[in-house]
């Protein structure tokens, strides 16, 4: 554990000085701040009277006020590349520049590398989500005039978490990627091509592929749609984008009650009573459980590459 420590305290210090990390931290500061600050200009002009005295303030995060992207897309857009720019070369760079061997030199485990660069990684991810956090919420607080509850302020902790989490799957697919590919250019595209695939066209080949194993027309019976629907989203979720923003949708809005087919057609209709935030952390586990689910695997297949990995000092 000594070598991990020396290992974590050298991550961190890189991470905090790189100016790549420095400019992604500003990125998403100034784009969450302008998200709050808009969120609250078209909630004001909306009228809170709209919104349940339980969820006013949430709706400043979850922008069901706004017609703009909300703070959640922001985030999911800003927390991934956050960790594939912390990930995509941290193990062959240390590779091509001759420090790895170096430090193999040193009475150091090889894993203690590893594990070091993952619990460095992590801290950074959660320092820097929690501190955007605290300041999109303290803007949020300034701007309305009032806070949340007790209910919203568990809400956007456990939303927090849910946003290192996210954050963290996307710096273990990094992570592996980098202990795959000799160059760092090559695993820098293959993490940007994997996020952008999986973000983006994950989608539209879930709607693709459930129509062909489900065709239905506009004389198939309700159950037919009920089941191509659920496939739909079954095959969607493998986006961890997807998991992402239903997990934030349910945590920032009390009114959702279910995350199934129903979910598409409902989310906008207003409730008699919201839910608590139990109820809300019964209907999102499972999605928590694929987020470290993913996690795992990816960090389990980085450890079993770089344990087994031959280092040298350039890669021709």
């Amino acid at each position: 554990m000594r070598g991990s420590t020396v290992i974590i305290q050298k991550e961190l210090a890189e991470n905090f000085t790189s100016k790549r990390f420095i400019t992604t931290y500003i990125l998403i500061f100034l784009s969450s701040v302008a998200t709050a600050f808009l969120g609250f200009q078209e909630l004001a002009q909306v009228g809170l009277t709209k919104f349940e005295s339980d969820v006013i303030f949430l709706v400043l995060f979850s922008g069901a006020a706004s017609p703009t992207p909300s703070f959640i897309f922001f985030l999911s857009v800003l927390a991934s590349i956050l960790g594939i720019a912390l990930g995509f070369d941290a193990v062959n760079r240390e590779i091509a520049s001759g420090s790895m061997v170096r430090l193999l030199s040193n009475p150091i485990y090889r894993d203690s590398i590893l594990v070091g660069k993952i619990i460095g990684g992590f801290i950074t991810i959660a320092l820097v989500i929690g501190s955007i956090m605290g300041i999109t919420t303290g803007v949020d607080i300034l701007l309305a005039g009032f806070g949340p509850t007790l209910d919203g302020a568990l809400r956007i902790f456990y939303f927090t978490l849910a946003t290192i989490l996210y954050a963290w799957i996307w710096f273990s697919m990094a992570l592996f990627f980098s202990t795959v590919f000799n160059r760092i250019a090559t695993s820098a595209l293959t993490s940007l091509a994997a996020w952008i695939f999986l973000s983006f066209f994950t989608g539209m080949l879930a709607s693709v592929m459930a129509q062909i194993l489900i065709p239905v027309t506009i004389f198939s019976p309700p159950e037919a749609l009920i089941a191509r629907e659920e496939l739909r989203l079954a095959l969607s979720r493998i986006s961890p984008s997807v998991l992402f923003t239903e997990v934030a949708s349910a945590l920032l809005n009390p009114q959702i009650r279910t995350l199934g087919p129903i979910y598409i057609y409902s989310r906008d209709l207003p409730t008699p009573t919201p839910l608590t935030i139990d109820d809300t952390l019964f209907i999102i586990w499972p999605h928590i459980a694929a987020f470290i689910a993913e996690i795992t695997i990816f960090l389990t297949l980085a450890y079993i590459l770089f344990m087994r990995k031959e280092i040298r000092t350039r890669f021709e």
